[in-house]
Formats: C-alpha cells, sequence, structure tokens
C-alpha cells in the first residue's frame, strides 16, 4: 500500500479552499479529486510537476480549480501555497 503524503496548507490557502467549496458547490468534488490526488504524490494527470532545489513544485494550470505548492519527498510533506477557482466570463454578462 502507498505511504499517503501529509498535506498542510500555508498563508490563506485553507480560507480560499473553504472559500472556494463554499462559493462553487458545483466544483466540490472536482476540487476534492484533485486535493485527494496530492496524497498520493506525485499527483495524477491534472498536475504539472518540475524540480526547485530539492523540492517539487506543483501547479493544475489551465484548469477551473488551479491548486500551487511544494512537495518534500524526504519528509512525505505536501504544503498547498494557493488554490483559486477561475471562472469564463459568462456571455451576454450585464449592459449587452
Amino acid at each position: 500500500m502507498a505511504t499517503k503524503w501529509k498535506i498542510i496548507y500555508r498563508g490563506d490557502a485553507q480560507a480560499a479552499l473553504e472559500a472556494a467549496i463554499r462559493e462553487n458547490r458545483d466544483l466540490k468534488e472536482i476540487i476534492l479529486q484533485r486535493l485527494r490526488a496530492l496524497e498520493d504524490f506525485p499527483p495524477g494527470k491534472w498536475f504539472d510537476i518540475r524540480k526547485h532545489h530539492g523540492m517539487d513544485l506543483f501547479k493544475s494550470d489551465g484548469q477551473m480549480v488551479r491548486i500551487s505548492g511544494e512537495a518534500d519527498p524526504e519528509t512525505l510533506t505536501v504544503w498547498i501555497n494557493n488554490l483559486v477557482v477561475v471562472r469564463e466570463p459568462r456571455r451576454g454578462g450585464r449592459g449587452t
């Protein structure tokens, strides 16, 4: 059985996660799916990972839910630095 990595939220990342779920109920499962993927680092297909000074920097870019942070293979710890929900502007919005 694979070892699960410990996930720690830095700064305002925990508050951003809670707000993203509260304000985007339709995306809750996608957000949780992305977070679960980080428990089995390196995460699945949704993340771009690169090495930087012995750390793995990761981000899920080009998606509606963007999660970024760092992971340390020695301590099996993932730090989430940022979580943002990006929505396409609605067509025919106000004033049109």
